[in-house]
């Protein structure tokens, strides 16, 4: 009986009712996003295992033991194997280097593989005695399309067919030769494969991502030296960099929409213990105790936890559905379901939130005189409450890091809100400090100001509500629109699709001449030459002494070294001196900010690389930031272009090529240039552009449920002087003012509320846009001078519209009844 009773009280009690559907609607809110985001999330990760062919890839120079195909089969995963090696082929008595790729019939376990045969296109890995070519290999043969024999070794093998698409391409971007796919099974019959040659086994994994965890840490435990465990995480940096961004974006509008059903959530409760206070002194009156009287409440609160969050959860779980309804087809097919992992962020959310901003105000209570009952004051708050509050925001903030899993993200989201808190204080002051000379004005406009003026606390709580709502409103839309355009018009439609390596610097100049002729454009040319790193700051480098896998990765492997006396248009310097070295023409390296935080690398720090048994040595001069998905020619270290005089150095170019006139310039090239390779990276360009795509949609989406808390935490913040307005209006109409006058001194006051809040606001996520852009992105933002227009005339249109509806509401309500309530 006591939960039937509890949902009548509840709806008998005003400030009951809007706390329990303010809790209600912000966990609903919350755990929609959650749900939501969790889905897209698991998408998006899923979009990057396909990158890699697989959930799991390790990496090494030995084929990997039966017991891991054995103990991953025993957890229910599935597995694939593959060698890459580098071989020579002989094609009417010309050798022609190639990468030979050898899988077996499980690949690929993630992701799509197409490959055009004379049957049609088939999805299935070459069965033995046959191969499948890339376009530049078949380019290379001057062949027919297919049926083409080739030797590998000492065996015969079949081209039957052209690889068109390749979910783990992006793991040899940069291989010098074109590819040869083969059977797996196939290869030790080739006699190619020695204890001395120089291969590339890779172990996939695939299956449920629990299971895949484990494994990792099995294998992990279990790794030989120089081995390599691979994930989304450490994948091609241009897609690992295009994953991020996209995620970011979807946790960010996850924080806007947390953050106002929060503080929904705050502004109701402490409408609800204020308008509890009669019936505490009345309690009191009539014997109770103070801790009786405070176990009350505690437990009108629990309960008002457990139904609102327990409905709030289940309509979270409802409303993802629908909104995977609307919008599931713009993500190409089924969204993964979600985990259970929103389910306990929207009930830890709720008893953080009701718990953690109402126990405070709780806390009062024991504080409550029975002759409440006569006077309306109260204590202020004492130690214990200030402690709960600080108790409440710390652990809100764990919340808020836990629930986004991006510190940065979520510190950065923390100082927003603590700012905002300080500018509405500091300004809301001002504004009643400005306003004070106005308020004895006669007529509807003094009587608003003066409502303004007369309750600063008030005041300041109502801005809070308002500032707060309209900056992460704006903030998001903001990111909906500025940033993501950005974001997206980084990777335009022309944006390099091929690129040209292993060019000889015989052959430079001309190969400028013949873009020209074929009506090509191109980045620029930059020389590059491999390198190992070998001392850093005089001392040897050695891989074991680094506890982090991909720094041991990193130093094992040689270097993309690039040289160049000026950086792309999309790096940006994030520590230490400009690049100037065709001025000074001193020796330099500028390093990648990511790569130097993994090995150590500051501005001043001496490298030294191993080229060709040359060494090369020269200072750090800056770290700079690199944008991978724009698909230029960039390089994790990159000296000036004195520093290559005496190296072996050849160039690489990105070139955009239309789909029309591919294949003529391919074979142009070809026969023009044979000794310049071609790397068609279209596949690539096209994953990375449907991930901004997806990525901007979901924000699209997810902008509804933001929408709808903002919409909450204005309604709450003007409950909270609901009481108050209607005392006031009593008194107004019990003086013989009309209704004009009335609503005069309303709009008024929601006006300037409305106008002063837009413009908070508006300033505040501007200026957090900029911040985020910069830091958290990669990019840079203009600044939107409509913003402050929208901010000012959105915040004081929707503020002067639901003043009109409250004023509607109290001017039916007799004012001897509202006399009489108080």
């Amino acid at each position: 009986m006591l939960l039937p009773s509890f949902v009548y009280r509840t709806w008998q009690s005003k400030a009951l009712l809007i706390l329990m559907l303010a809790l209600m609607v912000a966990v609903t809110a919350l755990t929609s996003v959650a749900f939501f985001v969790n889905r897209v999330d698991k998408a998006l990760v899923l979009q990057g295992s396909a990158l890699m062919a697989a959930d799991l890839v390790v990496q090494q120079g030995d084929a990997p033991p039966e017991a891991w195909v054995d103990h991953a089969a025993g957890m229910g995963l599935k597995t694939s194997r593959q060698l890459v090696f580098p071989s020579v082929i002989f094609h009417k008595d010309e050798p022609l280097l190639v990468q030979v790729k050898a899988v077996d019939e499980n690949y690929p376990l993630r992701g799509s593989f197409e490959v055009a045969t004379m049957q049609g296109v088939t999805e299935s890995a070459p069965p033995r005695g046959q191969a499948y070519a890339s376009p530049s290999l078949l380019n290379a043969l001057s062949a027919a399309r297919y049926d083409v024999q080739i030797p590998i070794g000492t065996q015969q093998l079949r081209i039957a067919g052209e690889v068109k698409q390749e979910p783990d391409m992006s793991g040899s971007l940069f291989q010098f030769a074109p590819q040869l796919m083969m059977n797996y099974a196939d290869v030790a019959a080739t006699g190619l494969i020695t204890p001395a040659s120089r291969v590339q086994y890779r172990f996939l994994v695939a299956g449920p991502v629990d299971a895949v965890e484990r494994m990792r840490r099995w294998l992990a435990s279990r790794l030989p030296a120089g081995a390599k465990i691979m994930g989304v995480k450490n994948a091609r940096p241009e897609m690992r960099q295009a994953l991020e961004r996209g995620r970011r974006f979807l946790e960010l509008a996850a924080l806007c929409a947390s953050l106002l059903s929060g503080i929904a959530i705050m502004l109701a409760a402490r409408q609800y213990v204020a308008q509890a206070m009669d019936g505490v002194a009345v309690m009191r009156t009539l014997g109770m105790s103070t801790s009786q009287v405070l176990n009350y409440h505690l437990a009108e609160i629990s309960r008002v936890f457990l139904l609102g969050g327990l409905f709030g959860v289940g309509a979270g779980y409802l409303g993802q559905l629908v909104l995977y309804a609307m919008v599931g087809d713009w993500f190409g097919g089924q969204l993964p379901p979600p985990g259970w992992r929103p389910v306990g962020l929207g009930f830890s959310y709720a008893f953080i939130l009701l718990g953690g901003f109402s126990l405070p105000v709780l806390l009062r209570i024991r504080n409550v005189p029975p002759l409440r009952v006569l006077r309306r004051d109260l204590e202020p708050m004492n130690v214990s409450a200030w402690l709960a509050w600080g108790v409440a925001a710390t652990v809100f903030s764990l919340l808020v890091i836990w629930q986004v899993q991006d510190w940065q993200l979520a510190t950065a989201m923390l100082l927003l809100v603590a700012a905002i808190i300080l500018v509405v204080v500091v300004s809301g002051w001002l504004l009643i400090w400005f306003l004070q000379p106005h308020r004895g004005k006669v007529g509807g406009v003094g009587i608003g100001i003066a409502a303004l003026t007369r309750n600063p606390a008030l005041t300041l709580w109502q801005l809070h509500g308002f500032t707060m709502g309209i900056t992460l409103l704006l903030l998001l839309a903001l990111v909906r629109v500025d940033l993501l355009e950005i974001w997206q018009g980084s990777l335009p439609e022309q944006a390099p699709n091929h690129f040209l390596i292993n060019i000889q610097p015989a052959d430079q100049l001309s190969l400028y001449r013949w873009f020209d002729e074929q009506g090509i454009k191109n980045s620029g040319m930059y020389a590059t030459a491999r390198g190992r790193l070998v001392q850093l700051d005089g001392k040897a480098v050695n891989p074991d002494q680094y506890t982090d896998a991909r720094a041991r990765h990193l130093l094992q492997r040689e270097f993309s070294l690039g040289f160049a006396d000026h950086l792309q248009s999309d790096n940006r310097i994030v520590a230490g001196k400009d690049w100037q070295f065709s001025a000074e023409k001193k020796a330099g390296f500028s390093v990648e900010a990511r790569l130097a935080k993994t090995l150590g690398i500051r501005p001043g720090s001496r490298l030294t690389f191993d080229v060709a048994g040359q060494l090369l040595s020269a200072s750090v001069i800056n770290l700079r930031s690199v944008a991978w998905d724009s698909f230029n020619v960039n390089f994790f270290v990159q000296g000036n272009a004195a520093m290559m005089a005496d190296l072996p150095a050849a160039y690489i170019t990105s070139i955009y090529l239309d789909d029309t006139n591919t294949s003529r310039v391919v074979r142009k090239l070809a026969q023009d240039y044979p000794s310049v390779s071609l790397l068609d990276i279209r596949s690539m360009l096209n994953r990375v552009r449907t991930i901004m795509d997806k990525g901007a949609m979901a924000v699209e989406s997810v902008f509804l449920f933001t929408l709808i808390a903002a919409v909450l935490v204005t309604l709450s913040a003007v409950q909270i002087s609901r009481e108050e307005r209607a005392a006031e209006i009593a008194i107004l109409r019990t003086l013989g003012a009309n209704r004009k006058l009335v609503a005069t001194a309303m709009l008024t006051e929601f006006g300037l509320l409305g106008l002063y809040s837009g413009f908070l606001g508006a300033t505040l996520a501007a200026a957090t846009e900029q911040l985020i852009a910069d830091r958290l992105f990669g990019l840079e933002a203009g600044l939107n001078i409509h913003l402050w227009l929208i901010g000012m005339g959105g915040g004081t249109l929707v503020l002067v519209l639901v003043g009109f509806l409250v004023m509607r509401s109290l001017l039916a309500t007799s004012p001897m009844r509202v006399l009489h309530s108080r």
